[in-house]
């Protein structure tokens, strides 16, 4: 039977392997192949480190391994070499069966397969749970985190809705009417909402999950997304949070009343109407002016929107030009912010990991519980960065004795 202390830390029950419904070797084997791709090792070398021949270790991958072969001692082996929990590679995450996940999509391809990325980030957070019982790593989920205080279900959705929810969140937060610099640091510092951008495969925007046994909101955009439509897929998929519409948006691409009363949320929680007419005012513009287009343009660069949301903005409050927006780089050029928007477009193509996940995957590497790669995987960067951090924090006779690492002879 395989069972240890370690085991039964992280919520392993003492089993028999030898009974063949209590192990199913291909799920097994799927989530080692998994975890040794993330931690960018071959099969050759995690055979090594397993102390198995090559031919074996690649039976096992495929599910082809007799219970008997999995021993606590190659658990704890494959468990040190992937950087993944004992009871994740054995049993699978609790996370996946819990979770409630909704996605904005332009085909019907499972969501879940093409959120591997983010789903991936919440396991390995809710694994740092069970490393926190040894050293600290930050708060498991946001510090004050307040998102579900906001929540509150409408039976019938409406544009009215969103653009009020919106205005009352701006105000009960402090915003004000004053543009949002840094839209995923407001949701995770005034919300308590995890906020990511990560690479998608194509057809998949964003999504949103919620894990209510951890009281957490997370959500994610795509990368490959220019910078403003980030932005209003942040604010956007908020929408869904607060009004929890649920799965209700799951298979829904088109302009649901739910997906018009999100879109109608996002723009008034990005450009708000009490902001443009300020602007309007500084501008000498009067209350039944037009807005001229070279102005509209300086003010859908100012408050980060595309072109296209600033003039429904001004439709609003009928101060829109007689004019198509232009695109969002024309605008820039008009707006003399041509440098500005391509900092923005190269700089927001990166990928952006929740900041309390990133403090506390970085601090589980600095106290040796996560190995470079499996940090490196995780944050979306260069595995040499961590090499080689690791090299100085191993040089550091400080963090030996606060991890526990013990100093080399």
């Amino acid at each position: 039977m395989f069972w240890d202390e370690e085991a039964a830390r992280q919520g392993v029950a003492e089993k028999t392997v030898g009974v063949k419904e209590e192990f199913d070797a291909v799920a097994f084997g799927a989530r080692l192949h998994e975890a040794r791709t993330s931690a960018n090792l071959s099969q050759v070398e995690m055979s090594r480190l397993l102390d198995l021949s090559q031919a074996t270790y690649s039976r096992m991958e495929n599910g082809r391994i007799e219970p008997s072969r999995v021993t606590s001692t190659l658990l704890e082996r494959a468990s040190q070499a992937v950087s993944r929990s004992m009871a994740w590679l054995l049993l699978g995450s609790p996370v996946r069966a819990r979770i409630r996940l909704a996605a904005r999509r332009t085909d019907e391809e499972d969501v879940r397969t093409r959120a591997e990325r983010a789903l991936g980030l919440l396991e390995l957070d809710a694994e740092l749970d069970d490393v926190a019982e040894f050293t600290n790593l930050g708060p498991s989920v946001a510090d004050g985190a307040t998102w579900q205080q906001y929540v509150e279900p409408k039976a019938h959705a409406s544009r009215r809705q969103g653009k009020d929810r919106a205005d009352r969140l701006r105000k009960v937060l402090g915003l004000g009417a004053a543009p949002l610099n840094d839209v995923p640091a407001v949701l995770e510092h005034y919300l308590g909402v995890d906020a990511a951008v990560l690479d998608f495969p194509d057809g998949l925007s964003a999504v949103a999950v919620f894990d209510d046994e951890r009281a957490l909101a997370f959500l994610a955009v795509c990368a490959a997304e220019p910078w403003v439509r980030q932005r209003f897929s942040f604010a956007h998929e908020l929408a869904h949070v607060l009004f929890a519409d649920g799965h209700a948006y799951d298979h829904d691409h088109r302009h649901s009343t739910i997906e018009m009363r999100a879109e109608k949320f996002a723009q008034n929680f990005l450009i708000p109407e009490a902001g443009i007419r300020a602007w309007m005012t500084e501008h000498h513009y009067g209350p039944h002016d037009r807005v001229s287009r070279d102005d509209a343009c300086r003010l859908a660069d100012l408050y980060g929107v595309s072109p296209r949301t600033a003039w429904i903005a001004l439709t609003d409050i009928d101060a829109a030009p007689k004019v198509e927006p232009p695109t969002s780089a024309s605008a820039a050029v008009v707006a003399g912010t041509l440098a500005r928007h391509q900092t923005r477009e190269r700089s927001c193509h990166t990928e952006r990991v929740p900041a309390r996940m990133e403090a506390r995957i970085l601090e589980a590497f600095r106290t040796g519980f996560l190995s470079a790669a499996a940090t490196a995987n995780a944050l979306g960067q260069d595995p040499s960065i961590l090499i080689e951090a690791g090299q100085i924090i191993d040089d550091d006779p400080r963090t030996r004795e606060a991890s526990g690492v013990p100093s080399p002879a």
